[in-house]
């Protein structure tokens, strides 16, 4: 019944990131190592080398894990979509083989982990923490702290087609929470450094979701849109953001509610419209005015379908 060990938070490598990009993208299909060199830009021999000493452990059972992951979270925020679906989602052959895996790693089986079967939440209560979905200082006991109901959230949500982006980026590996504003000062310090013009607007890419993803392994990139012109300098990430459908909640508030308001779109709205994430997008979130502590910012989460 133990969750997957978690590894250290080493300081992300922009070429491994990509690697880890791609798998992402394209966890369903039937990747090989010759594919993650390529997205990294490696030969297949150094890619294993330079995963092995970043990650202690090989591109190949980092995907394993990935995919197991992946699957948790899409059987525990989209209820309604069969495990058999599921498995395929994330890249197994069949229902079979995947609940055998999945058994094998957490100590339980797929149908357990979303009938929240004691064990299971005894996992997600260690793995969540004490920070994920959690107010910041500055709300707690006041009326942004605490639950909505799905009217408050669903009258705040648009469904939207967005077109393709290209966005520039900056990565932390580790848990979420308020000190991800580092990064987003980091990437302010690049774009000086090699005289990047910045827009207002920021957003959060959020590639883990937290109820499934250790917290040492949980990825966020701080970043903006850039045009097709622009050169990505050294030390800094792409991300081309694919068209497709989103759920947007809209909100204006201080940056502590962010907690409170994903635990609302994920747990109070999500569950009872049938729709299902999209495990190859990040979810997003979109500050409209870099800087403040307080305003207008969007939660972003990408739709299948």
């Amino acid at each position: 019944m133990n969750a997957p060990n978690p590894l250290l938070a080493p300081a992300p490598c922009p070429r491994l990131e990509r690697a880890i990009n791609r798998m992402v993208r394209d966890l369903a299909a039937p990747l090989t190592l010759a594919d993650l060199a390529e997205a990294a830009h490696y030969s297949p021999w150094y890619l294993v080398r330079r995963f092995q000493a970043h990650y202690q452990t090989t591109p190949q059972a980092f995907l394993w894990r990935l995919r197991l992951e992946v699957a948790a979270s899409l059987l525990h925020w989209a209820p309604r979509m069969p495990i058999s679906e599921v498995a395929l989602a994330v890249g197994f052959s069949s229902a079979a083989t995947f609940s055998r895996a999945f058994n094998r790693t957490y100590g339980f089986t797929p149908s357990a982990w979303r009938r929240g079967t004691p064990p299971a939440r005894e996992w997600l209560r260690r793995n969540l923490g004490p920070i994920s979905y959690q107010p910041g200082e500055e709300i707690v006991g006041t009326d942004a702290d605490f639950n909505w109901s799905f009217t408050e959230v669903a009258t705040r949500i648009s469904v939207e087609e967005w077109p393709a982006a290209r966005m520039l980026t900056v990565r932390e590996v580790g848990d979420y929470g308020r000190h991800l504003e580092n990064l987003f000062l980091e990437l302010e310090r690049q774009c000086q450094q090699h005289q990047i013009p910045q827009p207002d607007e920021r957003f959060g890419l959020i590639w883990s979701d937290p109820a499934t993803t250790p917290a040492g392994r949980r990825r966020y990139d701080a970043a903006f849109p850039i045009g097709p012109q622009v050169r990505i300098p050294r030390g800094m990430g792409e991300y081309r953001l694919p068209a497709g459908r989103w759920a947007v909640f809209h909100h204006s508030g201080l940056s502590d509610d962010i907690g409170p308001r994903w635990r609302d779109l994920m747990l109070t709205w999500l569950p009872q419209t049938g729709l299902v994430p999209d495990p190859s997008r990040p979810r997003l979130e979109h500050y409209y005015e870099y800087g403040r502590r307080d305003g207008r910012y969007d939660l972003c989460l990408p739709l299948m379908g």
